[in-house]
């Protein structure tokens, strides 16, 4: 009988719940962890000491030398925020620091550029990169299967597809889909958050920076959970279950309430 292990931690502003099996799953399971919590050290928006936020306050002209995980996301961010026509945006900060639209950062090979005033907030996406993190850590061992499931944003790896139930953003307690994970991932994201009401407040808004109703909620599967992650965000700023960038990415949305 393969070993298996199975540990949870809160990291990410979550819950993060890690199994795995196969001869090395305990030293799987750590080292997914360690991954986990090295990708939150370097992105956190809260933590003053984040390599996030090191770049934040620099002013424009500034150059970074900056982590490769870091790197990955930013360029990723900056990415989607073009090609989604900003609806996936990351900036925080005044209307006068927001005025300039382009991404806050360029790049300059492993280099950040600082190019506006605005901040980033990477909440958007950073979640999905470390649980993509923790599997790339797992695969390299001796495992037979692995899942890594950080406040439904998940992602599976093996031989054996699993299913994961899908809840309706508008009510928790119901069951809008069911999906086979083999090898992809899964990402889900509210307006409001989990547990949310009608009147609760959004953290998500729409391209016009208009806040979505609480209850608007996308559920999408692709190849890696930093994609699902980021693409829920898409749809939902847009309005768009059927945008282009989902195929673009292999992608595909289980479910969507506009609130």
């Amino acid at each position: 009988m393969l070993a298996t292990c199975r540990r949870a931690r809160p990291l990410l502003g979550t819950l993060v719940d890690v199994q795995a099996e196969g001869p090395e799953a305990e030293a799987a399971v750590a080292a997914a962890f360690d991954e986990i919590a090295a990708v939150h050290a370097l992105l956190s928006f809260h933590a003053a000491d984040s390599e996030l936020q090191a770049i934040n306050l620099a002013v424009p002209g500034t150059r970074l030398r900056v982590d490769p995980r870091t790197l990955t996301v930013l360029r990723l961010a900056c990415t989607l925020h073009d090609a989604s026509a900003r609806a996936f945006d990351c900036r925080v900060g005044t209307p006068e620091q927001l005025a300039d639209t382009r991404f806050p950062v360029a790049f300059a090979g492993d280099v950040v550029c600082k190019q506006t005033f605005a901040r980033m907030d990477l909440g958007g996406i950073a979640k999905g990169y470390a649980v993509d993190r923790a599997i790339e850590k797992m695969r390299g061992l001796a495992v037979d299967s692995a899942v890594v499931n950080a406040g439904g944003d998940l992602r599976h790896h093996g031989a054996r597809p699993i299913t994961v139930q899908v809840r309706d953003p508008r009510s928790a307690a119901r069951i809008a889909a069911t999906v086979r994970l083999d090898n992809t991932a899964l990402a889900t994201s509210s307006a409001g958050g989990l547990g949310a009401g009608p009147d609760s407040p959004s953290r998500i808004h729409n391209a016009d920076r208009l806040a979505l109703p609480a209850l608007a909620g996308a559920t999408v599967r692709a190849p890696t959970c930093v994609l699902a992650d980021a693409l829920t965000k898409i749809v939902l700023a847009t309005g768009d279950a059927a945008s282009p960038l989902l195929a673009q990415y292999g992608a595909a949305v289980t479910v969507y309430s506009p609130g």
